[in-house]
């Protein structure tokens, strides 16, 4: 479970994992333009590849849902759908027995493909890609002065089906609407104290795992870093020690050459 939260105006998707929240930004879906909304339906959108499967959030229902700036968001466990590559509808299989969903899926699904054909061979082709019948139809088309074309391209998937399963479709989107209707209304309405206890320990229990998660790698760092200033200090310790070495040595020597010199000027009276 992951949430939206509405800080300062500005909208965060945050994973609950521990990871920090990411900004989102609002699109506006221009073709949904409304007197609410004359610029456009207005969605949040969400962080790319993030665990809830979703693109996109109602910025409507984070404002009528929302509670203290913040509205939990469902994971998916389907993709994000792709406008135009499938006809099939979460919210009518929502209403459909086992069975009735299967069957309206396959049809769904099969006018689909036909469609995605369909639109294919619509397109222009190279004269090396047509058949023979294309050939001919496009040579006449040049000889006339008219315009060629491949075909008459389909306007959805709803014009690929028979007439029977035309049919069958509409029956079974009437028994979606029907069961939809006759649903149990979800609950709407202010929170029980008990919901909201429990809405708050949870979120607390959140921000709890997220704090635990950051303290311990700021702890880590810390031994990391207490480690090197030991070395460090190791090294001050080695070098200060070599030095003194080298001092010693160096008084040794000068010592000795001292000695070295009144040892010589000595045999020098001596001899005289």
């Amino acid at each position: 479970m992951a949430k939206i939260v509405n800080i300062d105006g500005k909208y965060y998707f945050d994973a609950c994992d521990g990871t920090e929240a990411k900004e989102c930004v609002v699109w506006l879906e221009k073709s949904k333009a409304n007197d609410a909304h004359p610029d456009g339906k207005p969605w949040i959108k969400l962080p790319k590849d993030n665990c809830t499967n979703r693109a996109y959030f109602s910025e409507d229902l984070f404002k009528k849902e929302n509670i203290n700036g913040e509205i939990e968001v469902p994971v998916k466990t389907t993709p994000p759908r792709v406008l135009g590559t499938s006809g099939v509808r979460a919210d009518v299989i929502k209403y459909l027995d086992e069975d009735t969903a299967t069957e309206y899926t396959n049809l769904v699904d099969g006018a689909v493909e036909k469609y995605k054909t369909a639109k294919a061979n619509s397109k222009k082709k190279k004269l090396e890609d047509m058949n023979e019948a294309e050939l001919q139809a496009y040579i006449e088309c040049l000889k006339n002065g008219t315009k060629y074309t491949a075909g008459d391209a389909p306007k959805s998937f709803i014009d690929m089906f028979t007439d029977e399963e035309l049919e069958r479709y509409n029956e079974i989107l009437a028994t979606a609407m029907e069961n939809k209707a006759n649903a149990p209304k979800a609950k709407r309405g202010p929170l029980t104290d008990a919901e909201k206890a429990a809405r708050k320990a949870k979120r607390d229990a959140n921000e709890l795992t997220k704090a635990e998660k950051l303290l311990a790698t700021l702890q880590a760092a810390s031994v990391v870093s207490d480690d090197d200033e030991e070395v460090e200090e190791v090294d001050e310790d080695v070098s200060e020690y070599f030095e003194n070495e080298v001092d010693a040595d160096e008084e040794v020597e000068d010592d000795t050459d001292e000695e070295v010199e009144d040892d010589t000027d000595e045999e020098v009276e001596d001899d005289e």
